[in-house]
């Protein structure tokens, strides 16, 4: 079970480095848009983008940071008791899942603000926060379909555990 374990630590280590590398690319692409686009709508990409960018990069290191101080500590706590390890583990997957149906409604709210802000109002800075909200809301859709898959099948494979 350990095994399992590791690899859903190791699956959250490598999507907080893909968030880590969404974020940091985030923020080039607004600086490129600033620096080498010629019309007002580029140039006014910049600051939403450098936010979107920086809110991913803190969550993607963030997590890197805190997933490999714990994969030390789950070896550890599972040779320990197991049987409490996988029962607290249970517990552990089981808080989070109220999570992915909020991030789809958190999705949600940003494509409808920015389809509002597209639709009504004609100024660049707000059409370039829509196309940013667009931006964060596809990508966090995106990050949790695989973080759900990736719990759906560690959870699973916990409730079948037979010590």
């Amino acid at each position: 079970m350990i095994q399992n374990t590791l690899t859903w630590y190791t699956g959250e280590i490598f999507e907080a480095r893909f968030i880590l590398g969404f974020g940091v690319i985030t923020i080039i692409v607004g600086l490129l848009f600033y620096f080498y686009g010629s019309v007002p709508t580029a140039k006014a990409l910049l600051i939403p983008l450098i936010v979107i960018g920086s809110i991913f990069t803190a969550i993607g290191a963030n997590m890197s940071r805190s997933n490999q101080k714990k994969v030390s500590e789950v070896v550890a706590t599972y040779t320990k008791d197991k049987v409490a390890f996988i029962e607290a583990e249970k517990k552990r997957v089981e808080d989070f899942q109220y999570l992915y149906p909020m991030s789809i409604g958190i999705s949600l709210v940003c494509f409808a603000v920015a389809l509002g802000l597209l639709y009504f109002v004609k100024n660049v800075q707000w059409q370039a926060i829509a196309i940013s909200l667009i931006l964060f809301g596809s990508a966090f859709a995106i990050i949790d379909y695989f973080s759900k898959e990736r719990a759906t099948i560690y959870y699973e494979k916990l409730i079948n555990f037979k010590s």
